[in-house]
């Protein structure tokens, strides 16, 4: 068919392009985002709310500049404008600040240096592996890379302290005396736990290099006597005996279904009768195809490990196999759920 031909047959669309146009152009958002947190706006304004003029000044940049990336940011969100100044939203307040401790930051560092791109997707796609770090398995890379190892902890602390907080606060520990936090990287799941529940000790079962990382977030959390760490490889190692809870916080993501029915087991093994297993991740669909947050998680994931985001029933069948029983699924925060299953 000639150009002529298509042009000839050209009718009134029954719908527009609206979908194509914010897909086109949420490749912007995260960008401006992480660019704003390195120029410094939002601690700029939790100062004081400023014009436009007023931060163009303040952060060096031309009229052009600062008006696309205050309109981004207001547009998202993460500002508001009154009377011509531009303010600070809660979030922001809450997420974007520095010295707030649920800061964002090692988020956003993280991804400012490992983008995500076009070439980088497609290529994982053929291969039908991560490949994040060129190719290079993410966790023995962190084993002799230490500073992508801390990198990767800042990151992952960030995303856990709010939705751990959520999950301490609705999820059922009271039971709970000793708690093996499987993979728990900084230890913020163990801070919330330790902070709400008086009777809690925790203990974080990670690689040498992340036990090494997380003392420094215990030291400075002030829970040095509720909460600590034990060097171990979890597929490698037997888990550590004398705990009546196991908790799997963004772990099983990580994972295909065998090796996480396998962690299920050896938790199951672990613990002992009446023994609790806690799993914490956003879930998705049983039909995988939504919430958006949920599909685009689990992509992230495809790009970055071996894993996926699983759906509750995939979860349950999952502990099912495993041995255990009386399983619960408790939305807590945010995006993310809790699941909980006890040893019978």
């Amino acid at each position: 068919m000639s150009i002529s031909d298509k042009n000839q047959e050209l009718e009134i669309l029954t719908c527009d392009d609206k979908l194509l146009w914010d897909t086109w152009l949420s490749m912007f958002h995260f960008p401006t985002l992480t660019v704003a947190d390195e120029l410094g706006l939002f601690s700029l304004l939790d100062q004081s709310p400023a014009t436009a003029q007023e931060v163009a000044i303040n952060l060096s940049l031309g009229s052009r500049a600062t008006e696309g990336l205050l309109g981004v940011m207001a547009s998202l969100g993460y500002l508001v404008q009154l009377n011509g100044k531009f303010h600070l939203t809660q979030v922001s307040q809450t997420f974007l600040l520095p010295h707030s401790p649920y800061y964002w930051g090692g988020i956003l560092h993280f991804i400012r240096e490992n983008p995500l791109s076009h070439s980088s997707l497609l290529e994982a796609f053929r291969n039908d592996k991560a490949s994040i770090y060129n190719n290079k398995d993410v966790w023995e890379t962190h084993e002799v890379e230490e500073e992508k190892a801390k990198a990767f902890t800042r990151h992952m602390h960030s995303q856990t302290v709010s939705p751990a907080i959520g999950a301490a606060s609705k999820g059922d520990f009271y039971n709970v005396k000793h708690l093996l936090d499987v993979g728990g990287g900084s230890g913020a799941f163990c801070f919330a736990l330790a902070q709400r529940y008086p009777q809690i000790h925790c203990t974080i079962l990670e690689l040498p290099t992340i036990c090494k990382i997380a003392k420094e977030y215990i030291a400075e959390s002030g829970l040095s006597d509720r909460v600590d760490t034990c060097v171990g490889d979890f597929f490698k190692d037997p888990f550590p005996a004398g705990y009546d809870a196991v908790l799997f916080s963004n772990i099983f993501h990580d994972w295909g279904w065998e090796k996480c029915l396998y962690l299920a087991k050896q938790s199951f093994e672990a613990l002992p009768h009446g023994g609790r297993i806690y799993l914490h991740e956003i879930l998705l669909a049983d039909t995988k195809d939504s919430p958006l947050i949920a599909t685009s998680f689990s992509l992230c994931l495809f790009w970055v490990t071996e894993g996926k985001q699983f759906s509750a029933a995939e979860l349950e069948q999952l502990l099912q196999e495993a041995g255990f029983e009386e399983i619960l699924i408790v939305q807590t925060y945010g995006y993310y759920s809790l699941v909980s299953a006890r040893k019978p």
